[in-house]
Protein backbone atom coordinates (compact mmCIF):
# COMPACT_ATOMS: atom_id res chain seq x y z
CA UNK A 1 0.00 0.00 0.00
CA UNK A 2 3.20 1.92 0.04
CA UNK A 3 2.56 2.20 -3.78
CA UNK A 4 -0.56 3.36 -3.74
CA UNK A 5 0.14 6.53 -1.19
CA UNK A 6 3.11 7.28 -3.46
CA UNK A 7 1.43 7.16 -6.85
CA UNK A 8 -2.05 7.77 -6.44
CA UNK A 9 -4.00 10.97 -4.52
CA UNK A 10 -6.23 10.63 -1.27
CA UNK A 11 -8.98 10.70 -3.76
CA UNK A 12 -8.50 8.19 -5.54
CA UNK A 13 -7.47 5.71 -2.16
CA UNK A 14 -10.50 6.62 -0.11
CA UNK A 15 -12.81 5.53 -3.45
CA UNK A 16 -11.41 1.84 -3.89
CA UNK A 17 -13.46 -0.65 -2.05
CA UNK A 18 -12.75 -1.38 1.52
CA UNK A 19 -12.33 -5.23 0.27
CA UNK A 20 -9.24 -4.23 -1.22
CA UNK A 21 -7.48 -4.48 2.36
CA UNK A 22 -8.09 -8.01 2.56
CA UNK A 23 -5.58 -10.70 0.96
CA UNK A 24 -7.31 -10.89 -2.49
CA UNK A 25 -8.29 -7.05 -3.07
CA UNK A 26 -4.70 -6.17 -2.05
CA UNK A 27 -3.14 -8.52 -5.59
CA UNK A 28 -5.63 -6.21 -7.97
CA UNK A 29 -4.61 -3.35 -6.93
CA UNK A 30 -0.76 -3.70 -7.34
CA UNK A 31 -1.95 -5.13 -11.08
CA UNK A 32 -3.42 -1.57 -11.25
CA UNK A 33 -0.63 -0.03 -10.29
CA UNK A 34 1.67 -1.93 -12.77
CA UNK A 35 -0.63 -0.92 -15.80
CA UNK A 36 -0.58 2.73 -14.27
CA UNK A 37 3.40 2.59 -14.52
CA UNK A 38 3.29 1.28 -17.73
CA UNK A 39 1.56 3.79 -19.26
CA UNK A 40 3.58 6.33 -17.55
CA UNK A 41 6.43 4.99 -19.18
CA UNK A 42 4.89 5.09 -22.80
CA UNK A 43 4.25 8.80 -21.99
CA UNK A 44 7.89 9.40 -21.35
CA UNK A 45 9.27 7.76 -24.59
CA UNK A 46 6.20 9.86 -26.33
CA UNK A 47 8.02 12.79 -25.36
CA UNK A 48 11.42 11.80 -26.46
CA UNK A 49 10.11 10.45 -29.84
CA UNK A 50 8.22 13.77 -30.06
CA UNK A 51 11.80 16.20 -29.35
CA UNK A 52 13.41 13.73 -32.02
CA UNK A 53 11.27 14.62 -34.73
CA UNK A 54 11.00 18.74 -33.51
CA UNK A 55 14.86 18.25 -33.74
CA UNK A 56 14.21 16.78 -37.32
CA UNK A 57 12.15 19.03 -38.82
CA UNK A 58 14.22 22.41 -37.48
CA UNK A 59 17.07 20.62 -39.53
CA UNK A 60 14.81 20.10 -42.49
CA UNK A 61 13.88 24.15 -42.24
CA UNK A 62 17.55 24.27 -41.88
CA UNK A 63 18.18 23.07 -45.28
CA UNK A 64 15.43 24.76 -47.35
CA UNK A 65 16.98 27.96 -45.91
CA UNK A 66 20.20 27.03 -47.72
CA UNK A 67 21.02 28.22 -51.37
CA UNK A 68 21.52 26.33 -54.44
CA UNK A 69 25.04 26.00 -54.20
CA UNK A 70 25.11 25.05 -50.78
CA UNK A 71 22.57 22.27 -51.24
CA UNK A 72 25.03 21.09 -54.36
CA UNK A 73 27.83 21.08 -52.19
CA UNK A 74 26.12 18.82 -49.58
CA UNK A 75 24.94 16.80 -52.35
CA UNK A 76 28.40 17.04 -53.43
CA UNK A 77 29.79 16.15 -50.12
CA UNK A 78 27.24 12.95 -49.82
CA UNK A 79 28.80 11.70 -53.51
CA UNK A 80 31.93 11.55 -52.11
CA UNK A 81 31.29 9.57 -49.16
CA UNK A 82 29.34 7.04 -51.65
CA UNK A 83 32.81 7.14 -53.77
CA UNK A 84 34.99 6.32 -50.47
CA UNK A 85 32.62 3.86 -50.01
CA UNK A 86 32.66 2.15 -53.09
CA UNK A 87 36.45 2.37 -53.42
CA UNK A 88 37.00 -1.29 -52.00
CA UNK A 89 34.40 -2.10 -54.14
CA UNK A 90 36.66 -1.43 -57.16
CA UNK A 91 39.93 -2.69 -55.67
CA UNK A 92 38.30 -5.69 -55.34
CA UNK A 93 37.29 -5.45 -58.94
CA UNK A 94 40.64 -4.71 -60.12
CA UNK A 95 41.96 -8.06 -58.02
CA UNK A 96 39.41 -9.71 -60.10
CA UNK A 97 40.32 -8.03 -63.72
CA UNK A 98 43.89 -9.49 -62.70
CA UNK A 99 42.86 -13.19 -61.69
CA UNK A 100 41.82 -12.77 -65.96
CA UNK A 101 45.38 -12.19 -66.41
CA UNK A 102 46.93 -14.35 -64.32
CA UNK A 103 44.10 -16.90 -66.40
CA UNK A 104 45.22 -15.60 -70.19
CA UNK A 105 49.22 -16.30 -68.61
CA UNK A 106 48.26 -19.59 -67.28
CA UNK A 107 46.47 -20.37 -70.51
CA UNK A 108 48.92 -19.14 -72.87
CA UNK A 109 52.18 -20.88 -70.71
CA UNK A 110 50.09 -24.56 -71.19
CA UNK A 111 49.87 -23.70 -75.09
CA UNK A 112 53.93 -23.01 -74.92
CA UNK A 113 54.35 -26.32 -73.47
CA UNK A 114 51.95 -28.09 -75.64
CA UNK A 115 53.93 -26.39 -78.83
CA UNK A 116 57.18 -27.60 -77.12
CA UNK A 117 56.14 -31.00 -77.21
CA UNK A 118 54.78 -31.25 -80.21
CA UNK A 119 58.08 -29.37 -81.99
CA UNK A 120 60.14 -31.79 -79.92
CA UNK A 121 58.16 -35.24 -81.12
CA UNK A 122 58.65 -34.04 -84.55
CA UNK A 123 62.63 -33.58 -83.85
CA UNK A 124 62.95 -37.14 -82.47
CA UNK A 125 60.91 -38.44 -85.54
CA UNK A 126 63.43 -36.62 -87.65
CA UNK A 127 65.95 -38.45 -85.62
CA UNK A 128 64.70 -41.72 -86.01
CA UNK A 129 64.43 -41.79 -90.03
CA UNK A 130 68.31 -41.42 -90.49
CA UNK A 131 68.71 -44.08 -88.38
CA UNK A 132 66.10 -46.26 -89.99
CA UNK A 133 67.47 -45.26 -93.77
CA UNK A 134 71.34 -46.73 -92.53
CA UNK A 135 69.69 -50.00 -91.47
CA UNK A 136 68.27 -50.74 -94.77
CA UNK A 137 71.29 -51.60 -97.46
CA UNK A 138 70.85 -49.10 -100.74
CA UNK A 139 69.83 -51.10 -103.79
CA UNK A 140 72.23 -51.46 -106.37
CA UNK A 141 72.33 -48.69 -109.06
CA UNK A 142 71.38 -50.10 -112.58
CA UNK A 143 73.95 -49.69 -115.14
CA UNK A 144 74.64 -46.70 -116.67
CA UNK A 145 73.29 -46.15 -120.46
CA UNK A 146 75.77 -44.22 -122.85
CA UNK A 147 74.14 -41.14 -124.21
CA UNK A 148 73.91 -40.22 -127.90
CA UNK A 149 76.14 -38.07 -128.94
CA UNK A 150 75.10 -34.90 -129.17
CA UNK A 151 74.22 -32.90 -132.87
CA UNK A 152 76.18 -29.99 -133.66
CA UNK A 153 74.33 -26.94 -133.99
CA UNK A 154 74.57 -25.03 -137.53
CA UNK A 155 76.39 -21.67 -136.42
CA UNK A 156 74.09 -18.72 -135.47
CA UNK A 157 73.41 -16.42 -137.62
CA UNK A 158 74.50 -12.60 -136.67
CA UNK A 159 71.05 -10.08 -136.41
CA UNK A 160 71.72 -6.85 -137.71
CA UNK A 161 71.45 -4.95 -134.23
CA UNK A 162 68.99 -2.95 -133.37
CA UNK A 163 68.31 0.54 -134.52
CA UNK A 164 68.24 3.02 -132.06
CA UNK A 165 64.92 5.05 -131.39
CA UNK A 166 65.06 8.71 -131.06
CA UNK A 167 64.21 9.61 -127.61
CA UNK A 168 60.15 10.98 -127.04
CA UNK A 169 60.14 14.82 -127.90
CA UNK A 170 58.40 15.96 -124.54
CA UNK A 171 55.12 17.97 -125.12
CA UNK A 172 55.04 21.47 -123.79
CA UNK A 173 53.09 21.78 -120.82
CA UNK A 174 50.58 24.35 -120.85
CA UNK A 175 50.68 24.95 -116.99
CA UNK A 176 53.07 27.61 -116.22
CA UNK A 177 56.29 26.04 -114.47
CA UNK A 178 56.36 25.23 -110.83
CA UNK A 179 52.25 25.14 -110.68
CA UNK A 180 51.85 21.56 -111.00
CA UNK A 181 54.39 21.38 -108.23
CA UNK A 182 52.35 23.75 -105.94
CA UNK A 183 49.26 21.57 -106.66
CA UNK A 184 50.99 18.58 -105.28
CA UNK A 185 51.71 20.32 -102.14
CA UNK A 186 48.05 21.97 -101.55
CA UNK A 187 46.22 18.40 -102.43
CA UNK A 188 45.82 16.42 -99.43
CA UNK A 189 46.07 12.41 -98.87
CA UNK A 190 42.75 10.36 -100.54
CA UNK A 191 41.33 8.72 -97.34
CA UNK A 192 42.15 5.36 -96.37
CA UNK A 193 39.78 2.07 -97.36
CA UNK A 194 38.21 0.42 -94.40
CA UNK A 195 40.96 -2.48 -95.66
CA UNK A 196 44.00 -0.23 -95.69
CA UNK A 197 42.72 0.91 -92.51
CA UNK A 198 42.88 -2.54 -90.80
CA UNK A 199 46.05 -3.86 -93.07
CA UNK A 200 47.90 -4.17 -89.68
CA UNK A 201 45.34 -5.71 -87.65
CA UNK A 202 44.81 -7.89 -90.62
CA UNK A 203 48.54 -9.13 -91.02
CA UNK A 204 48.52 -9.98 -86.84
CA UNK A 205 45.93 -12.57 -85.40
CA UNK A 206 43.80 -12.48 -88.59
CA UNK A 207 46.52 -13.29 -91.02
CA UNK A 208 47.46 -16.35 -88.55
CA UNK A 209 43.89 -17.57 -88.50
CA UNK A 210 43.69 -17.41 -92.07
CA UNK A 211 46.84 -19.57 -92.17
CA UNK A 212 44.97 -22.43 -90.10
CA UNK A 213 41.92 -22.07 -92.03
CA UNK A 214 44.06 -22.32 -95.14
CA UNK A 215 44.62 -26.04 -93.91
CA UNK A 216 42.69 -28.75 -96.06
CA UNK A 217 41.57 -29.84 -92.15
CA UNK A 218 41.13 -28.81 -88.90
CA UNK A 219 41.85 -31.37 -85.86
CA UNK A 220 42.15 -30.85 -81.71
CA UNK A 221 45.20 -29.44 -81.89
CA UNK A 222 44.17 -26.70 -84.26
CA UNK A 223 41.55 -25.90 -82.57
CA UNK A 224 43.99 -25.50 -79.50
CA UNK A 225 46.41 -23.42 -81.77
CA UNK A 226 43.39 -21.14 -82.82
CA UNK A 227 42.55 -20.39 -78.99
CA UNK A 228 46.40 -19.33 -78.68
CA UNK A 229 45.92 -17.14 -81.71
CA UNK A 230 42.70 -15.38 -80.16
CA UNK A 231 44.28 -15.26 -76.31
CA UNK A 232 47.17 -13.25 -77.58
CA UNK A 233 45.01 -10.75 -79.81
CA UNK A 234 43.78 -8.76 -76.47
CA UNK A 235 40.19 -9.73 -77.67
CA UNK A 236 40.23 -10.90 -73.65
CA UNK A 237 39.60 -13.98 -72.03
CA UNK A 238 36.37 -14.35 -72.12
CA UNK A 239 35.25 -13.14 -74.74
CA UNK A 240 37.99 -15.41 -77.01
CA UNK A 241 36.34 -18.66 -74.55
CA UNK A 242 33.03 -18.13 -76.03
CA UNK A 243 34.27 -17.85 -79.87
CA UNK A 244 36.17 -21.53 -79.28
CA UNK A 245 33.24 -22.86 -77.14
CA UNK A 246 30.80 -22.00 -80.39
CA UNK A 247 33.48 -23.34 -82.66
CA UNK A 248 33.45 -26.39 -80.72
CA UNK A 249 29.51 -27.07 -80.16
CA UNK A 250 28.16 -25.88 -83.63
CA UNK A 251 31.25 -27.45 -85.94
CA UNK A 252 30.68 -31.26 -85.84
CA UNK A 253 33.56 -33.40 -88.00
CA UNK A 254 32.30 -32.65 -91.20
CA UNK A 255 32.79 -28.86 -90.45
CA UNK A 256 36.00 -29.71 -89.14
CA UNK A 257 37.13 -31.59 -92.12
CA UNK A 258 36.12 -28.09 -93.87
CA UNK A 259 37.96 -25.54 -92.61
CA UNK A 260 35.76 -22.62 -94.41
CA UNK A 261 32.77 -23.78 -92.35
CA UNK A 262 34.58 -23.12 -89.14
CA UNK A 263 35.77 -19.32 -90.74
CA UNK A 264 32.08 -18.65 -91.58
CA UNK A 265 31.13 -19.55 -88.04
CA UNK A 266 34.16 -17.97 -86.53
CA UNK A 267 32.59 -14.41 -88.04
CA UNK A 268 29.23 -14.99 -87.71
CA UNK A 269 29.84 -15.23 -83.91
CA UNK A 270 31.85 -12.09 -83.81
CA UNK A 271 29.94 -9.98 -86.27
CA UNK A 272 27.06 -11.02 -83.71
CA UNK A 273 29.43 -9.82 -80.85
CA UNK A 274 29.94 -6.26 -82.94
CA UNK A 275 26.12 -5.70 -83.56
CA UNK A 276 25.12 -4.91 -80.21
CA UNK A 277 21.81 -4.09 -79.56
CA UNK A 278 21.44 -0.63 -79.25
CA UNK A 279 19.40 2.15 -80.86
CA UNK A 280 21.79 4.45 -83.53
CA UNK A 281 22.69 7.30 -82.80
CA UNK A 282 20.15 9.97 -83.95
CA UNK A 283 21.03 13.68 -83.66
CA UNK A 284 17.52 14.36 -84.74
CA UNK A 285 15.87 12.92 -81.59
CA UNK A 286 16.56 16.57 -79.67
CA UNK A 287 17.86 20.55 -80.53
CA UNK A 288 19.91 20.53 -79.60
CA UNK A 289 21.55 17.22 -79.04
CA UNK A 290 24.01 17.44 -77.06
CA UNK A 291 26.84 14.88 -76.94
CA UNK A 292 29.19 14.38 -73.89
CA UNK A 293 33.30 13.11 -74.70
CA UNK A 294 35.31 11.88 -72.32
CA UNK A 295 38.58 9.44 -72.24
CA UNK A 296 42.27 9.84 -70.73
CA UNK A 297 44.19 12.19 -72.02
CA UNK A 298 45.98 10.73 -75.75
CA UNK A 299 43.19 8.93 -76.81
CA UNK A 300 42.48 11.33 -79.52
CA UNK A 301 39.29 12.84 -78.35
CA UNK A 302 39.78 16.87 -79.15
CA UNK A 303 41.29 15.45 -82.36
CA UNK A 304 37.48 12.79 -82.47
CA UNK A 305 35.52 15.91 -81.79
CA UNK A 306 37.21 18.12 -84.33
CA UNK A 307 36.32 15.74 -86.64
CA UNK A 308 32.94 15.19 -85.61
CA UNK A 309 31.76 18.93 -85.98
CA UNK A 310 33.49 18.71 -89.48
CA UNK A 311 31.19 15.57 -90.59
CA UNK A 312 28.09 17.45 -89.05
CA UNK A 313 28.84 20.83 -90.14
CA UNK A 314 28.99 19.56 -94.31
CA UNK A 315 26.02 17.79 -93.54
CA UNK A 316 24.33 21.00 -93.09
CA UNK A 317 24.27 21.06 -88.82
CA UNK A 318 24.62 24.08 -86.56
CA UNK A 319 27.56 23.29 -84.57
CA UNK A 320 28.66 24.67 -81.18
CA UNK A 321 31.75 23.55 -79.06
CA UNK A 322 32.36 23.47 -75.71
CA UNK A 323 35.85 23.76 -74.41
CA UNK A 324 35.60 22.50 -70.85
CA UNK A 325 38.84 20.52 -70.85
CA UNK A 326 40.24 23.61 -68.50
CA UNK A 327 43.19 21.60 -66.84
CA UNK A 328 44.96 20.54 -69.76
CA UNK A 329 46.98 23.47 -71.13
CA UNK A 330 46.27 24.62 -74.72
CA UNK A 331 43.47 22.30 -74.83
CA UNK A 332 40.90 24.88 -75.61
CA UNK A 333 43.37 26.57 -78.67
CA UNK A 334 43.26 23.42 -79.84
CA UNK A 335 39.48 22.42 -79.66
CA UNK A 336 39.51 26.65 -81.26
CA UNK A 337 42.04 25.24 -84.51
CA UNK A 338 39.53 22.74 -85.29
CA UNK A 339 36.54 25.06 -84.69
CA UNK A 340 37.94 27.53 -87.36
CA UNK A 341 38.51 24.61 -89.69
CA UNK A 342 35.06 23.20 -89.48
CA UNK A 343 33.39 27.00 -89.33
CA UNK A 344 32.06 26.33 -85.77
CA UNK A 345 31.50 28.48 -82.56
CA UNK A 346 33.83 27.22 -80.04
CA UNK A 347 32.42 28.61 -76.06
CA UNK A 348 35.78 28.26 -73.53
CA UNK A 349 36.88 29.77 -70.65
CA UNK A 350 40.02 30.58 -68.79
CA UNK A 351 42.28 27.86 -67.77
CA UNK A 352 41.24 26.02 -64.75
CA UNK A 353 37.64 27.68 -64.70
CA UNK A 354 34.56 25.27 -63.81
CA UNK A 355 33.93 22.98 -66.37
CA UNK A 356 30.13 22.49 -65.53
CA UNK A 357 29.74 26.41 -66.18
CA UNK A 358 31.24 26.09 -69.68
CA UNK A 359 28.76 22.99 -70.58
CA UNK A 360 25.56 25.34 -69.21
CA UNK A 361 26.93 28.33 -71.30
CA UNK A 362 27.37 26.29 -74.31
CA UNK A 363 23.50 24.41 -74.13
CA UNK A 364 22.24 27.82 -73.27
CA UNK A 365 23.76 29.32 -76.23
CA UNK A 366 22.52 26.91 -78.45
CA UNK A 367 19.21 26.71 -77.23
CA UNK A 368 18.76 30.66 -78.04
CA UNK A 369 20.66 30.20 -81.33
CA UNK A 370 18.70 27.37 -82.51
CA UNK A 371 22.00 25.22 -82.59
CA UNK A 372 21.69 21.51 -83.73
CA UNK A 373 24.27 20.31 -81.87
CA UNK A 374 26.58 20.93 -79.03
CA UNK A 375 29.65 18.43 -78.67
CA UNK A 376 31.39 18.98 -75.07
CA UNK A 377 35.40 18.26 -74.42
CA UNK A 378 36.27 17.10 -71.08
CA UNK A 379 39.43 17.07 -69.19
CA UNK A 380 40.85 13.82 -69.99
CA UNK A 381 41.66 11.96 -66.69
CA UNK A 382 42.79 9.15 -65.03
CA UNK A 383 39.65 6.71 -65.27
CA UNK A 384 41.23 5.63 -60.69
CA UNK A 385 40.96 8.97 -59.65
CA UNK A 386 38.15 8.96 -57.67
CA UNK A 387 38.16 13.17 -57.26
CA UNK A 388 38.42 13.56 -61.25
CA UNK A 389 35.71 11.17 -61.71
CA UNK A 390 33.31 13.10 -59.58
CA UNK A 391 34.18 15.79 -61.69
CA UNK A 392 33.25 14.35 -64.31
CA UNK A 393 29.82 12.83 -62.95
CA UNK A 394 29.34 16.83 -61.83
CA UNK A 395 29.51 18.32 -65.74
CA UNK A 396 27.04 15.31 -66.46
CA UNK A 397 24.80 16.53 -63.73
CA UNK A 398 24.98 20.09 -65.33
CA UNK A 399 23.80 19.38 -68.79
CA UNK A 400 20.38 18.46 -67.48
CA UNK A 401 19.68 21.03 -65.77
CA UNK A 402 20.77 23.05 -68.73
CA UNK A 403 18.75 21.14 -70.60
CA UNK A 404 16.19 18.27 -69.66
CA UNK A 405 17.42 14.68 -70.93
CA UNK A 406 20.99 16.16 -71.69
CA UNK A 407 23.77 14.52 -72.38
CA UNK A 408 21.76 12.44 -75.04
CA UNK A 409 25.01 10.46 -75.72
CA UNK A 410 27.98 9.83 -73.47
CA UNK A 411 30.67 9.25 -75.94
CA UNK A 412 33.87 7.61 -74.72
CA UNK A 413 37.17 7.61 -76.72
CA UNK A 414 39.61 5.02 -76.53
CA UNK A 415 42.53 4.12 -77.97
CA UNK A 416 43.20 0.69 -79.98
CA UNK A 417 46.89 0.63 -79.53
CA UNK A 418 46.35 0.52 -75.91
CA UNK A 419 45.02 -3.52 -75.57
CA UNK A 420 43.68 -4.44 -72.89
CA UNK A 421 43.64 -1.12 -71.03
CA UNK A 422 41.19 0.19 -73.14
CA UNK A 423 38.54 -2.66 -71.38
CA UNK A 424 39.80 -1.42 -67.84
CA UNK A 425 39.05 2.19 -68.59
CA UNK A 426 35.57 1.23 -70.45
CA UNK A 427 34.70 -0.40 -67.08
CA UNK A 428 35.49 2.44 -65.27
CA UNK A 429 33.95 5.64 -67.59
CA UNK A 430 30.97 3.16 -67.97
CA UNK A 431 30.38 2.31 -64.09
CA UNK A 432 30.86 6.25 -63.12
CA UNK A 433 28.99 8.02 -66.51
CA UNK A 434 26.57 5.16 -67.95
CA UNK A 435 28.40 4.92 -71.23
CA UNK A 436 25.91 5.04 -74.45
CA UNK A 437 29.00 4.94 -77.28
CA UNK A 438 32.19 4.30 -77.73
CA UNK A 439 34.43 6.01 -80.01
CA UNK A 440 37.57 3.79 -81.07
CA UNK A 441 40.39 5.55 -82.74
CA UNK A 442 44.22 4.34 -84.09
CA UNK A 443 43.09 1.38 -85.61
CA UNK A 444 45.59 2.43 -88.45
CA UNK A 445 48.81 1.88 -86.37
CA UNK A 446 48.56 -1.01 -84.19
CA UNK A 447 47.95 -5.11 -84.60
CA UNK A 448 45.65 -5.34 -81.54
CA UNK A 449 42.51 -3.97 -83.40
CA UNK A 450 41.23 -7.40 -81.91
CA UNK A 451 40.31 -4.86 -78.93
CA UNK A 452 36.81 -3.82 -80.50
CA UNK A 453 35.40 -7.11 -80.16
CA UNK A 454 35.82 -7.93 -76.30
CA UNK A 455 34.58 -4.13 -75.39
CA UNK A 456 30.96 -5.06 -77.26
CA UNK A 457 31.27 -8.66 -75.55
CA UNK A 458 32.25 -7.61 -72.14
CA UNK A 459 30.12 -4.33 -71.79
CA UNK A 460 27.02 -4.03 -74.72
CA UNK A 461 28.34 -0.91 -75.88
CA UNK A 462 28.02 0.02 -79.50
CA UNK A 463 30.80 1.60 -81.14
CA UNK A 464 29.76 4.56 -82.70
CA UNK A 465 33.14 5.48 -85.28
CA UNK A 466 35.94 4.11 -85.72
CA UNK A 467 39.14 5.86 -86.95
CA UNK A 468 41.64 4.70 -89.16
CA UNK A 469 43.89 7.55 -90.48
CA UNK A 470 44.64 11.41 -90.31
CA UNK A 471 42.15 13.05 -92.71
CA UNK A 472 38.52 13.97 -91.46
CA UNK A 473 36.96 11.54 -93.34
CA UNK A 474 38.96 8.38 -92.00
CA UNK A 475 36.71 8.81 -88.89
CA UNK A 476 34.08 6.64 -90.22
CA UNK A 477 30.26 5.45 -89.26
CA UNK A 478 31.01 1.81 -87.82
CA UNK A 479 29.28 -0.69 -89.61
CA UNK A 480 29.87 -4.33 -88.42
CA UNK A 481 29.26 -6.20 -91.33
CA UNK A 482 31.35 -4.01 -93.41
CA UNK A 483 33.76 -4.33 -90.30
CA UNK A 484 34.15 -7.96 -90.62
CA UNK A 485 34.66 -8.33 -94.08
CA UNK A 486 37.75 -5.61 -94.41
CA UNK A 487 38.65 -7.53 -91.37
CA UNK A 488 38.89 -11.09 -93.18
CA UNK A 489 39.46 -10.04 -96.73
CA UNK A 490 43.26 -12.16 -97.18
Amino acid sequence: MNLIHVFLPARIIESLPAASESNSGQSGGDTFVIILLGLILLFFVWLVVAAVRKKLSSARRRMGEYTEDEQEAARTAKLWEEARRKSEEEEEEEEAADEDVDIQTELLEKARERREAKEQALRDRAQEKPQEAAEISPPEEPALIEEPSPVEEPPPVEEPPPVEEPPPVEEPSLAPPGEKAVELVKAEPAARSLEEGLGKTRSGFVSRLGKMFGRSSIDEDDLEEIEEILFTADIGVRTSQKLIEALQTEAGRKERADPGKLQSILKEHIEKMLSVAAPPLDIESARPFVILVVGVNGTGKTTTIGKLAMKMARDGKKVILAAADTFRAAAREQLEIWGKRAGVQVIGGQEGADPGSIVFDAISAAKSQGADVVIADTAGRLHTKINLVEELRKVQRVCGKAMQGAPHEVLLVLDATTGQNAINQAKQFNKALNVTGIVLTKLDGTAKGGIIIGVCDTFGIPVRYIGIGEQVDDLRSFDPVEFVKALFKY
